[in-house]
């Protein structure tokens, strides 16, 4: 018995070998289970444009990849929409609840009429000089405008369907529009601003008080408005853009976006700031809704109870007290 034992023990570190090397080349291992999907909103993604065509009830987001999201509980969870593009789309903007269009990267411009369970690729007249289009703004009637790169302003009439040029190819490009009646407006780099009163078949140019390249535009009547752009830029009009002059704001950070929210003016930009003015466009004051975020939004847009603003990341905000 104990000469058995002797010899099993001595032959054990082999077998404990053999054993090994039979797993290891005779039994493959499995995992059960369900594959956990990605989330609809990666902490990578970047979101440059949001829209509301129904308030906090449906809200529509668009950036990274391609991708356009979805949200009808405030922005708590967000549903990603199938398009057929991977291009960064810059801009995001809706008629209604069914129709929608949002542009991008190399000249992108998709449009939806079904709520987006369906996103479709238009075809828009292309510059050699670049195409990026960086806003888009819808009006009643199924009017649209868009603006880029390369002194690009495109205008559709049927809802996105079809796009004109308006504007030759230049050397700095325009950063939003806006559309008071027939009368357009485009605002762009180097502080430029330009008007139409014949919605887009002539031109004329308007000479701006600053230098610095101005990142959007925002009416509150067909009379009022602000521009707002980098260094800390505000401008304010009282006769339909014709004429600008400079607010006094106590900051230098860039502003991207700037809304009328019903009762005061609100923009955003560098480093998780919140500018608010009031109607007259005079008095501003400058906030940072969160000690921690520090993120650059691209947009704010204003909602039932405060703010929804996009960009490293999107999200709600509430409104500062008057």
């Amino acid at each position: 018995m104990k000469r058995a034992l002797s010899v099993f023990l001595s032959a054990l570190p082999f077998l404990i070998v053999l054993g090994l090397l039979y797993a290891a080349f005779y039994i493959k291992p499995s995992v059960d289970g369900t594959p956990v999907p990605p989330p609809p909103m990666a902490r990578n993604d970047v979101v440059y444009g949001v829209a509301a065509p129904a308030g906090d009830a449906l809200l529509w987001a668009a950036g990274s990849d391609g991708k356009v999201w979805t949200s009808r509980d405030g922005a708590r969870t967000w549903t990603v929409q199938k398009t057929p593009t991977r291009q960064l789309l810059q801009d995001i903007a809706a008629w209604d609840t069914q129709r929608a269009v949002a542009v991008g990267n190399d000249g992108i411009v998709l449009v939806t009429a079904d709520g987006g369970r369906h996103w479709t690729k238009v075809d828009v007249p292309r510059s050699p000089i670049a195409n990026k289009l960086v806003h888009v703004r819808t009006y009643v009637g199924g009017a649209a405008w868009a603006v880029g790169e390369a002194g690009v302003a495109l205008r559709s009439r049927d809802y996105g369907q079809h796009w004109d040029r308006v504007t030759p190819d230049e050397d700095s490009g325009w950063n939003d529009v806006a559309k008071l009646g027939d009368r357009i407006i485009l605002a762009g780099e180097f502080g430029r601003l330009r008007i139409s009163d014949d919605d887009g078949a002539t031109w004329r140019d308007v000479n701006g008080p600053v230098k610095s390249s101005l990142m959007a535009l925002a009416f509150r009547d067909e009379t009022n408005g602000v521009a707002v752009g980098l260094d800390g830029v505000v401008l304010r009009t009282g006769d339909g853009g014709a004429t600008w002059e400079r607010a006094q704001v106590a900051t230098a950070t860039h502003l991207f976006d700037v809304e009328w929210d019903g009762n005061r003016w609100a923009a955003t930009g560098n480093t998780g700031i919140l500018l608010t003015g009031d109607a007259t466009a005079q008095d501003w004051r400058t906030a940072n809704p969160s000690a921690t975020d520090r993120r650059w939004h691209t947009r704010i847009l204003p909602l039932r109870d405060g703010y929804l603003w996009a960009g490293q990341g999107v999200g709600s905000i509430a409104r500062p007290a008057l």
